[in-house]
Protein backbone atom coordinates (compact mmCIF):
# COMPACT_ATOMS: atom_id res chain seq x y z
CA UNK A 1 0.00 0.00 0.00
CA UNK A 2 1.48 3.64 -1.04
CA UNK A 3 1.84 6.64 1.31
CA UNK A 4 -1.37 8.62 2.00
CA UNK A 5 -1.10 11.15 -0.97
CA UNK A 6 0.44 8.87 -2.99
CA UNK A 7 -1.33 6.85 -5.94
CA UNK A 8 -0.82 3.03 -4.86
CA UNK A 9 1.00 1.30 -7.73
CA UNK A 10 -1.92 0.63 -10.87
CA UNK A 11 -4.20 3.61 -9.57
CA UNK A 12 -4.51 7.40 -10.65
CA UNK A 13 -5.19 10.57 -8.15
CA UNK A 14 -6.91 12.36 -11.48
CA UNK A 15 -10.11 14.01 -10.80
CA UNK A 16 -11.94 16.24 -13.02
CA UNK A 17 -12.40 19.47 -10.37
CA UNK A 18 -8.11 18.29 -9.74
CA UNK A 19 -8.04 18.84 -13.78
CA UNK A 20 -10.33 22.44 -13.77
CA UNK A 21 -8.79 23.91 -10.40
CA UNK A 22 -4.85 23.38 -12.64
CA UNK A 23 -6.38 24.52 -15.61
CA UNK A 24 -8.08 27.78 -14.19
CA UNK A 25 -5.08 28.42 -12.58
CA UNK A 26 -2.73 28.09 -15.90
CA UNK A 27 -5.05 30.21 -17.82
CA UNK A 28 -5.17 33.34 -15.36
CA UNK A 29 -1.24 33.14 -16.31
CA UNK A 30 0.33 30.95 -13.43
CA UNK A 31 3.01 28.60 -14.47
CA UNK A 32 2.78 24.92 -14.14
CA UNK A 33 5.31 24.81 -12.13
CA UNK A 34 4.20 27.48 -9.73
CA UNK A 35 0.60 25.68 -9.62
CA UNK A 36 2.79 22.18 -9.00
CA UNK A 37 4.56 23.77 -6.15
CA UNK A 38 1.69 24.20 -3.80
CA UNK A 39 0.80 21.81 -0.87
CA UNK A 40 -1.60 19.19 -1.93
CA UNK A 41 -0.55 19.78 -5.82
CA UNK A 42 0.69 16.86 -8.36
CA UNK A 43 4.15 16.73 -9.13
CA UNK A 44 4.61 18.29 -12.97
CA UNK A 45 5.74 14.58 -14.11
CA UNK A 46 2.09 13.50 -13.01
CA UNK A 47 0.40 15.95 -14.80
CA UNK A 48 2.29 15.13 -18.16
CA UNK A 49 1.10 11.42 -17.02
CA UNK A 50 -2.63 12.63 -16.64
CA UNK A 51 -2.57 14.69 -19.81
CA UNK A 52 -1.21 11.36 -21.70
CA UNK A 53 -3.96 8.73 -19.74
CA UNK A 54 -6.63 11.15 -20.19
CA UNK A 55 -7.51 12.90 -23.73
CA UNK A 56 -9.99 15.04 -21.97
CA UNK A 57 -7.54 17.45 -19.65
CA UNK A 58 -4.81 17.42 -22.29
CA UNK A 59 -6.92 19.33 -24.60
CA UNK A 60 -8.41 21.46 -21.39
CA UNK A 61 -4.54 22.35 -20.86
CA UNK A 62 -3.92 22.85 -23.98
CA UNK A 63 -6.73 25.40 -24.10
CA UNK A 64 -5.74 27.17 -20.76
CA UNK A 65 -2.59 28.08 -22.29
CA UNK A 66 -3.63 29.30 -25.59
CA UNK A 67 -5.82 31.39 -23.56
CA UNK A 68 -2.79 32.80 -21.46
CA UNK A 69 -0.79 33.59 -23.91
CA UNK A 70 -3.77 35.29 -25.80
CA UNK A 71 -4.38 37.28 -22.60
CA UNK A 72 -0.36 38.28 -21.97
CA UNK A 73 -0.23 39.06 -25.37
CA UNK A 74 -3.52 41.47 -25.13
CA UNK A 75 -2.56 42.80 -21.96
CA UNK A 76 1.02 43.87 -23.87
CA UNK A 77 -0.43 45.82 -26.59
CA UNK A 78 -2.85 47.41 -24.01
CA UNK A 79 0.45 48.85 -22.12
CA UNK A 80 2.10 49.63 -25.81
CA UNK A 81 -0.82 51.78 -26.53
CA UNK A 82 -0.61 53.12 -22.96
CA UNK A 83 2.84 53.80 -23.27
CA UNK A 84 2.07 55.36 -27.03
CA UNK A 85 -0.28 57.83 -25.35
CA UNK A 86 1.77 59.22 -22.88
CA UNK A 87 4.45 62.14 -23.16
CA UNK A 88 7.97 61.72 -23.78
CA UNK A 89 9.34 61.96 -20.54
CA UNK A 90 11.93 64.80 -20.45
CA UNK A 91 15.54 63.57 -19.97
CA UNK A 92 17.30 65.26 -16.75
CA UNK A 93 14.27 66.69 -15.30
CA UNK A 94 10.96 66.33 -13.73
CA UNK A 95 7.96 64.72 -14.94
CA UNK A 96 5.26 67.50 -16.93
CA UNK A 97 2.73 68.69 -14.86
CA UNK A 98 0.24 69.61 -17.08
CA UNK A 99 -3.30 68.07 -17.26
CA UNK A 100 -6.31 68.99 -19.76
CA UNK A 101 -8.02 70.49 -16.61
CA UNK A 102 -5.36 72.98 -15.73
CA UNK A 103 -5.02 74.25 -19.20
CA UNK A 104 -8.85 74.45 -19.62
CA UNK A 105 -7.81 76.57 -16.41
CA UNK A 106 -5.34 79.03 -17.88
CA UNK A 107 -7.26 79.53 -21.27
CA UNK A 108 -10.68 80.36 -19.30
CA UNK A 109 -8.72 83.19 -17.34
CA UNK A 110 -7.13 84.36 -20.52
CA UNK A 111 -10.59 84.48 -22.24
CA UNK A 112 -11.65 86.78 -19.35
CA UNK A 113 -9.02 89.30 -20.40
CA UNK A 114 -6.23 88.18 -17.63
CA UNK A 115 -2.93 88.01 -18.86
CA UNK A 116 -0.22 85.21 -19.19
CA UNK A 117 2.06 87.30 -16.51
CA UNK A 118 -0.92 87.68 -13.92
CA UNK A 119 -1.66 83.96 -14.30
CA UNK A 120 1.88 82.84 -13.97
CA UNK A 121 2.05 84.86 -10.83
CA UNK A 122 -1.02 82.66 -9.05
CA UNK A 123 0.84 80.31 -6.34
CA UNK A 124 -1.94 77.56 -7.71
CA UNK A 125 -0.97 77.95 -11.51
CA UNK A 126 2.28 77.30 -13.27
CA UNK A 127 4.81 80.35 -13.78
CA UNK A 128 4.82 81.60 -17.56
CA UNK A 129 7.80 79.91 -18.60
CA UNK A 130 5.99 76.59 -18.17
CA UNK A 131 3.24 77.46 -19.51
CA UNK A 132 4.98 78.85 -23.11
CA UNK A 133 6.27 75.44 -22.84
CA UNK A 134 3.49 73.46 -22.76
CA UNK A 135 1.64 75.10 -25.67
CA UNK A 136 4.90 73.92 -27.64
CA UNK A 137 4.86 70.24 -25.76
CA UNK A 138 1.15 69.28 -26.21
CA UNK A 139 -0.59 70.49 -29.49
CA UNK A 140 -3.87 69.78 -27.62
CA UNK A 141 -3.47 72.72 -25.27
CA UNK A 142 -2.04 74.53 -27.84
CA UNK A 143 -5.38 74.38 -29.72
CA UNK A 144 -6.81 75.75 -26.70
CA UNK A 145 -4.25 78.33 -26.03
CA UNK A 146 -4.73 79.91 -29.85
CA UNK A 147 -8.67 79.55 -29.60
CA UNK A 148 -8.41 81.59 -26.01
CA UNK A 149 -6.18 84.36 -27.37
CA UNK A 150 -8.18 85.16 -30.32
CA UNK A 151 -11.36 85.18 -27.87
CA UNK A 152 -9.13 87.19 -25.63
CA UNK A 153 -8.17 90.01 -28.73
CA UNK A 154 -12.42 90.23 -29.03
CA UNK A 155 -12.78 91.10 -25.69
CA UNK A 156 -10.24 93.56 -25.78
CA UNK A 157 -11.63 95.26 -28.72
CA UNK A 158 -14.97 95.44 -26.94
CA UNK A 159 -13.25 96.75 -23.84
CA UNK A 160 -11.69 99.60 -26.52
CA UNK A 161 -15.35 100.31 -27.68
CA UNK A 162 -16.61 100.18 -24.23
CA UNK A 163 -13.87 102.84 -22.91
CA UNK A 164 -14.55 104.84 -26.41
CA UNK A 165 -18.35 105.15 -25.55
CA UNK A 166 -17.92 106.19 -22.73
CA UNK A 167 -15.16 109.02 -22.73
CA UNK A 168 -16.21 112.94 -21.89
CA UNK A 169 -14.12 115.79 -22.37
CA UNK A 170 -12.40 115.86 -19.32
CA UNK A 171 -10.98 112.56 -19.54
CA UNK A 172 -9.89 112.55 -23.59
CA UNK A 173 -6.33 112.01 -22.87
CA UNK A 174 -6.48 109.29 -20.54
CA UNK A 175 -9.38 107.71 -22.35
CA UNK A 176 -7.21 107.74 -25.70
CA UNK A 177 -3.91 106.21 -24.27
CA UNK A 178 -6.08 103.38 -22.48
CA UNK A 179 -8.30 102.83 -25.58
CA UNK A 180 -4.80 103.07 -27.90
CA UNK A 181 -2.92 100.31 -25.65
CA UNK A 182 -6.17 98.20 -25.60
CA UNK A 183 -6.15 98.40 -29.36
CA UNK A 184 -1.86 97.36 -29.58
CA UNK A 185 -3.13 94.41 -27.63
CA UNK A 186 -5.57 93.25 -29.87
CA UNK A 187 -3.48 93.56 -32.57
CA UNK A 188 -0.69 91.66 -30.99
CA UNK A 189 -2.55 88.72 -29.66
CA UNK A 190 -4.67 88.90 -32.75
CA UNK A 191 -2.04 90.24 -35.66
CA UNK A 192 -3.68 88.65 -38.64
CA UNK A 193 -7.32 90.27 -37.73
CA UNK A 194 -5.87 93.36 -36.33
CA UNK A 195 -2.63 94.49 -37.87
CA UNK A 196 -3.15 96.11 -40.90
CA UNK A 197 -6.03 98.16 -39.38
CA UNK A 198 -3.80 99.18 -36.54
CA UNK A 199 -1.22 100.61 -38.87
CA UNK A 200 -3.69 102.44 -40.67
CA UNK A 201 -4.93 103.97 -37.22
CA UNK A 202 -1.51 104.85 -36.44
CA UNK A 203 -0.87 106.01 -40.07
CA UNK A 204 -3.84 108.59 -39.43
CA UNK A 205 -2.62 109.57 -36.11
CA UNK A 206 0.72 110.07 -37.78
CA UNK A 207 -0.88 112.66 -40.22
CA UNK A 208 -3.01 113.83 -37.96
CA UNK A 209 -0.18 115.39 -35.91
CA UNK A 210 2.10 116.24 -38.56
CA UNK A 211 -0.75 118.24 -39.94
CA UNK A 212 -1.19 119.86 -36.45
CA UNK A 213 2.52 120.60 -36.01
CA UNK A 214 2.67 122.23 -39.73
CA UNK A 215 -0.59 124.77 -38.60
CA UNK A 216 1.09 125.45 -35.36
CA UNK A 217 4.31 126.35 -37.04
CA UNK A 218 2.24 128.96 -39.88
CA UNK A 219 0.19 130.43 -37.23
CA UNK A 220 3.02 131.83 -34.67
CA UNK A 221 2.36 129.24 -32.05
CA UNK A 222 -1.45 128.46 -32.28
CA UNK A 223 -2.97 125.12 -32.34
CA UNK A 224 -5.76 123.72 -34.93
CA UNK A 225 -8.59 125.64 -34.74
CA UNK A 226 -6.20 128.82 -34.23
CA UNK A 227 -6.38 128.47 -30.36
CA UNK A 228 -3.46 129.76 -28.29
CA UNK A 229 -1.11 127.26 -26.71
CA UNK A 230 -2.70 126.55 -23.49
CA UNK A 231 -5.92 127.18 -24.27
CA UNK A 232 -8.82 124.85 -24.64
CA UNK A 233 -9.41 122.96 -27.99
CA UNK A 234 -12.40 121.63 -29.64
CA UNK A 235 -12.46 118.01 -29.72
CA UNK A 236 -14.87 116.72 -32.08
CA UNK A 237 -16.18 113.10 -32.29
CA UNK A 238 -18.71 111.79 -35.35
CA UNK A 239 -20.86 109.39 -34.72
CA UNK A 240 -22.62 107.20 -37.36
CA UNK A 241 -26.17 105.77 -36.08
CA UNK A 242 -27.98 103.09 -37.78
CA UNK A 243 -32.16 102.87 -38.46
CA UNK A 244 -33.74 100.44 -40.22
CA UNK A 245 -36.48 102.14 -43.07
CA UNK A 246 -39.84 101.59 -43.89
CA UNK A 247 -38.92 99.37 -46.74
CA UNK A 248 -36.46 97.50 -44.46
CA UNK A 249 -33.19 98.21 -45.52
CA UNK A 250 -30.49 99.54 -42.69
CA UNK A 251 -29.18 103.58 -43.37
CA UNK A 252 -26.50 105.36 -41.86
CA UNK A 253 -27.26 108.45 -39.85
CA UNK A 254 -25.80 110.58 -41.17
CA UNK A 255 -25.16 109.22 -44.56
CA UNK A 256 -21.01 109.15 -45.05
CA UNK A 257 -21.33 109.27 -49.01
CA UNK A 258 -23.88 110.31 -51.47
CA UNK A 259 -24.70 106.35 -51.59
CA UNK A 260 -25.80 106.63 -48.27
CA UNK A 261 -27.93 109.50 -48.75
CA UNK A 262 -29.65 108.23 -51.70
CA UNK A 263 -30.63 105.24 -49.95
CA UNK A 264 -32.48 107.59 -47.92
CA UNK A 265 -34.80 109.17 -50.31
CA UNK A 266 -35.38 105.38 -51.74
CA UNK A 267 -36.21 103.94 -48.68
CA UNK A 268 -38.23 107.36 -46.86
CA UNK A 269 -39.03 108.84 -50.01
CA UNK A 270 -37.35 112.22 -48.85
CA UNK A 271 -33.78 113.65 -48.17
CA UNK A 272 -32.11 112.50 -44.86
CA UNK A 273 -33.10 115.43 -42.40
CA UNK A 274 -30.49 116.82 -39.02
CA UNK A 275 -32.71 117.15 -35.68
CA UNK A 276 -34.52 114.18 -33.95
CA UNK A 277 -36.25 111.14 -35.97
CA UNK A 278 -39.89 109.82 -35.36
CA UNK A 279 -38.85 107.06 -32.32
CA UNK A 280 -36.62 110.26 -30.20
CA UNK A 281 -33.25 108.85 -32.29
CA UNK A 282 -30.62 112.34 -32.44
CA UNK A 283 -30.43 112.71 -36.34
CA UNK A 284 -26.36 114.54 -36.05
CA UNK A 285 -25.69 117.32 -39.11
CA UNK A 286 -24.44 115.35 -42.53
CA UNK A 287 -21.18 116.29 -44.46
CA UNK A 288 -21.37 118.07 -47.87
CA UNK A 289 -20.30 116.72 -50.94
CA UNK A 290 -17.12 117.90 -50.59
CA UNK A 291 -16.37 116.77 -47.15
CA UNK A 292 -17.04 112.92 -48.26
CA UNK A 293 -14.57 113.71 -51.49
CA UNK A 294 -11.71 115.34 -48.68
CA UNK A 295 -12.20 112.71 -46.23
CA UNK A 296 -12.12 109.17 -49.06
CA UNK A 297 -9.15 111.31 -50.82
CA UNK A 298 -7.24 111.55 -47.16
CA UNK A 299 -7.97 108.22 -45.63
CA UNK A 300 -7.00 106.41 -49.58
CA UNK A 301 -3.47 108.53 -49.10
CA UNK A 302 -3.38 107.36 -45.25
CA UNK A 303 -4.15 104.36 -46.29
CA UNK A 304 -1.61 103.69 -49.33
CA UNK A 305 1.28 105.14 -46.87
CA UNK A 306 0.39 102.27 -44.46
CA UNK A 307 0.67 99.84 -46.95
CA UNK A 308 3.96 101.16 -48.03
CA UNK A 309 5.42 101.37 -45.07
CA UNK A 310 4.70 97.41 -44.51
CA UNK A 311 6.06 97.02 -48.05
CA UNK A 312 9.17 98.29 -46.97
CA UNK A 313 9.17 96.62 -43.53
CA UNK A 314 9.00 93.30 -45.28
CA UNK A 315 11.98 93.80 -47.37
Amino acid sequence: MGRPGRAAPGESLYSAAAGREICAAVAAGRSLMSVCGEPGRPHRTTIRNWERSHPEFAEALRSAYREARVSVRMRDRQRAAERALRPPPRRGGKASGYTRALGEAICARLVEGESLTAIGRDPDMPCYGTILAWVKRHPAFEDMYVAARAAQAERLTDEARDLAAAATMADVPVSRLRFDVLRWLAARVAAKKYEARLETALAIREAEAAEMAAREAGSGGTGAGGAADGAPRQVVFTVTRFERGPDGRVLAAPPRDAGEAQAWVESTGRPYATGVGPNGEIRPPMDTPEGWARRDAYVAAVERAASERRAGRRR
